[in-house]
Parts: C-alpha cells; sequence; structure tokens
C-alpha cells in the first residue's frame, strides 16, 4: 500500500512527489483497469442536511417516545431498505409507528425529514463530470456501485449520471450490497469485463474496499474530506492506491484505457 500526495502518469509511470524540483521519482504503475467501479455517496457526490438533531425533537413530542429511541427503530430497517424490500419512506415510516404505538399522521413529518436530510440537497465533489467525461473519452469504462435505499435512483437520475457512466448498480434494485463479492462481479460483468481487469474506487464506508479485493478487484481509497475515510481515519483501509480526492484518479490513470483483446 502507498500513500499519493500530488502524482501524474508519463508514459506508464507514476510521477510522485509534492515539489517538482526535489524528490521526484517514477514510479512504475502496475494498476492498468480497462474499467473503473465507483462508490456513490462521500466518493462522488456529498449531501447536505437540511435539519440539525434537534429539529427531530417536534417529531418525537407527536411520537411521544425519545428521539434516540425513535432513531433506532427507523435505522433497524436500514438493511431492509439497502436490498430493496422497503421500496418507500412512507412504508418504513408506517412500520416504525406501528412498533412505537405512534400516530400514523405522523408519518409524512418522518419522510419529509429524511428525503430533506439524505437527499434534498446533493453535491457533486468538484470535478467529478469533468472526470467522468475525461474517463469516457479515454476509453475507460464506469459503472457506479452503490449501497443505499429508495431515495437513492432519484438522486441518481436528477444529477444525470445514466448518461456520464456506462452502467449503474444500485442494492435496492438488484438486492444484493457491498461488500458481499457478487455486487462487484455483476458490475464488471455488466462491463464486459473479469473483476480483475477493474478498479474499484471508494471511500470505505461498508466495508467496500474488503468486498472489492476480495473480488478480484484492484482498489483505491478516496479519503477526501465528508467521506466515511475522513472521518473515520482510526480505521485500517485496504487499497493499492490512495487519492486525497477522487479527481486525482485521472492523474493516475494511464492516458488510455488497455485495449480489450479481441474474443
Amino acid at each position: 500500500m502507498y500513500s499519493i500526495i500530488s502524482l501524474k502518469c508519463v508514459n506508464g509511470f507514476v510521477v510522485t512527489g509534492s515539489d517538482p524540483g526535489k524528490g521526484i521519482k517514477l514510479v512504475k504503475s502496475e494498476i492498468k483497469p480497462r474499467g473503473i467501479l465507483f462508490d456513490l455517496w462521500g466518493t462522488l457526490v456529498y449531501n447536505v442536511p437540511r435539519y440539525k438533531r434537534e429539529d427531530y425533537e417536534t417529531i418525537a413530542r407527536k411520537i411521544g417516545r425519545p428521539t434516540e429511541e425513535i432513531w433506532k427503530t427507523w435505522a433497524s430497517h436500514s438493511r431492509d431498505a439497502i436490498l430493496g424490500n422497503l421500496t418507500s419512506g412512507e412504508e418504513r415510516a408506517r412500520m416504525v409507528l406501528k412498533a412505537l404505538g405512534g400516530p400514523p399522521e405522523v408519518a409524512a413529518d418522518m419522510v419529509h425529514y429524511e428525503a430533506e436530510n439524505l437527499s434534498g440537497k446533493v453535491h457533486f465533489f468538484e470535478g467529478v463530470p469533468a472526470m467522468l467525461e475525461t474517463l469516457r473519452q479515454r476509453g475507460y469504462r464506469t459503472c457506479l456501485i452503490s449501497n443505499c435505499n429508495y431515495l437513492t435512483p432519484g438522486v441518481v437520475e436528477r444529477l444525470g449520471l445514466p448518461e456520464m457512466l456506462d452502467e449503474i448498480i444500485l442494492s435496492c434494485q438488484v438486492k444484493m450490497a457491498k461488500p458481499d463479492k457478487a455486487i462487484y462481479e455483476l458490475a464488471a460483468g455488466r462491463l464486459g469485463l473479469p473483476t480483475g481487469d477493474c478498479l474499484f474506487v471508494g471511500d470505505g464506508g461498508d466495508g467496500e474496499l474488503d468486498g472489492a479485493k476480495a473480488a478480484g478487484c484492484k482498489v483505491a481509497l478516496v479519503a477526501q474530506e465528508r467521506g466515511h475515510a475522513y472521518r473515520f481515519p482510526q480505521k485500517v483501509y485496504p487499497y493499492d492506491i490512495r487519492l486525497n480526492k477522487v479527481t486525482d484518479l485521472l492523474h493516475f490513470l494511464p492516458e488510455s484505457a488497455p485495449k480489450i483483446p479481441a474474443a
């Protein structure tokens, strides 16, 4: 494993070093993927929550239960939401209110709070659309792999990601999630590639880097602000390359993707 502070790929070599006049060395790049598999949240995009913790107290008073108990009950359904077994915030809210004995009319407030906090204000990290376009021009095949619930398909469409990437795989639609090897194999298969020809790029949440490694992918850890690795630096993450921001990937990769051998 190694960290990359500033880098550039020149004739198959990675030029590293923070000072152009000092400490420059050429390191032969052994990672030459044909396909790039991207995580979504914390890697390509981030969200800005609209409400604060105390704003949920109004909902808690209507339900008559402590906020922590409501959140714990809500979170207990996260796995089902990620795997597509819960298909809407309305369905989830009804289940939570039934378990807690809350009035059904509060469901709309709960749905609004979740939607505004998780998908209301979503932004690309700086330079991401241009990076994806450059990867396409260079001949790389790209796929999104996201662990997500019912809110993310709308976000993906709103941001125009289906036009920027070759394939989109959302856990709530395919009913499998990272770090299950099968979801990486599905992504690589949709690109017409073996996992060994793919580089997975993510911020390290949900054990996604371990899963990518187990599936046979090379791995790039993105340690940019707002991402999982940035927020939890004490954790150990497996990676082949470490990027301070996702767009550094462009400097690392060869100027054109390796050709796919004819069948």
